[in-house]
């Protein structure tokens, strides 16, 4: 009788906007599981790119539609300075750090 892994016993409910990705758990062949979940793992920081292209064009939206930094700050939950970074498509801390200069300067980034 094989036990399972510590962390699929504690880790039962899968965040709310990755339920998309259940079905990688639910495949029985192992190896099949770990090249699927490995492919995903991946792909993060494309995904991390994507949301925050997002991120952007909705505080731009919220920006056109007249609110100032301060207010989208409350609204998304960030201070009125972080609001105007996304706004301007900057990035902060370790990633700007490891993007460089012109990846860190580029829009959406």
């Amino acid at each position: 009788m094989s036990t399972l892994p510590l962390t699929l016993v504690l880790m039962t409910m899968l965040p709310k906007p990755f339920e998309a990705l259940k079905h990688l758990a639910d495949n029985p062949d192992a190896s099949a599981r770990a090249q699927e979940v490995g492919a995903a793992l991946n792909s993060v920081p494309e995904l991390q790119k994507w949301l925050r292209q997002l991120r952007q064009d909705a505080v731009l939206e919220l920006r056109a539609d007249g609110l100032s930094h301060a207010e989208v700050g409350k609204v998304i939950g960030t201070s009125r300075a972080r609001a105007q970074q996304i706004a301007e498509g900057r990035t902060t801390g370790r990633r700007a750090a490891e993007e460089g200069p012109e990846e860190a300067s580029n829009p959406g980034t």
